[in-house]
Parts: C-alpha cells; structure tokens; sequence
C-alpha cells in the first residue's frame, strides 16, 4: 500500500476515535495541510513512522496474547487430561468410590511412605504391573474380538 494510501485510511481511522492520543491528533492536522513545510512534512513522516510501529507493536501485543492464552489452554488441558486419568485408575483397581475413604487411604500411604523407605518403590512396581496386566488383557481381548469379527466375514 502506498503511503499517500496509508494516510489516507489511517486519518480516516483515527478521526473515527473518540479520544485519539495527542500524536495521532497532530498527525490529523499535519495531514489536512494542503502544502505543508519542509519542517511540517518531516514532522508528518515522524508521526507516520510511530503510528506504524505503534500498529505493529499492538499486533504482536496481541499475538503475544493468543500465545499466552493458547499456553493456558494447553496447561488446562494436560490438567483435565491427567485428572480423568486419576479417575479411571481409582475405577480400574474397583476402590470405594468416596471421596474420604480415597483420600484417607492416599494420606495413610504418605504417612507410610515417611516411615517406610522403600514402600513407595515397591508400590510403584506393583500398580506398573498391575496396569501392564490390564493393558494386555485389553489387548488380548481385543485381538480376539477382530478375528471373531473377520471369521464371520470370511465365506464358508
């Protein structure tokens, strides 16, 4: 766009402010000017170069925004994502689906963790292969279920 064109547009953008900033004001003036001055046009070429860096700064301002909000997004998701997880162990193992009991049983077992060094490695082994035994199983059964589906579709 040619700068007889941005000025134009943007002098048309800027008298539509309810309050314009005292620079974009006198840019309004320096450009109603029908024959400015030497001076006056190196002040209007001033002006000009804020206004643009001043657009360019509130684009990335709100780039700046979209990331920031995107990140959130993302972090709010990976906490949903992991809860829903949390969940559906609690559903795996068959535990009492109370809130005070789950929540006695995981502070009994940071007590425990405090007197017993090695209790919480030797959970962790087990819950490993305890999920490990569920994932197989699902596996299996799955396998199963499509050679069941594809010998039924197989003619005799």
């Amino acid at each position: 766009m040619a700068k007889a064109e941005w000025l134009t547009e943007h002098v048309q953008y800027i008298k539509g402010l309810k309050s314009p900033t005292a620079t974009q004001s006198l840019l309004v003036e320096l450009a109603a000017i029908a024959n400015p001055s030497a001076q006056e046009s190196r002040q209007l070429d001033k002006l000009v170069r804020l206004e643009k860096i001043n657009q360019k700064a509130d684009a990335m301002k709100a780039e700046a925004a979209r990331m920031l909000s995107a990140r959130r997004e993302d972090q709010r998701k990976a906490r949903t994502r992991e809860l829903i997880e949390l969940g559906g162990i609690v559903s795996m193992v068959d535990f009492p689906v109370d809130r005070g009991t789950l929540t006695g049983a995981l502070l009994w077992a940071l007590d425990q963790f405090k007197t017993e060094d090695d209790l919480q490695h030797t959970l962790k082994k087990r819950g490993d292969a305890f999920i490990a035994e569920r994932e197989n199983e699902k596996k299996a059964e799955s396998q199963a279920s499509a050679e069941r589906a594809a010998a039924e579709q197989t003619p005799a």
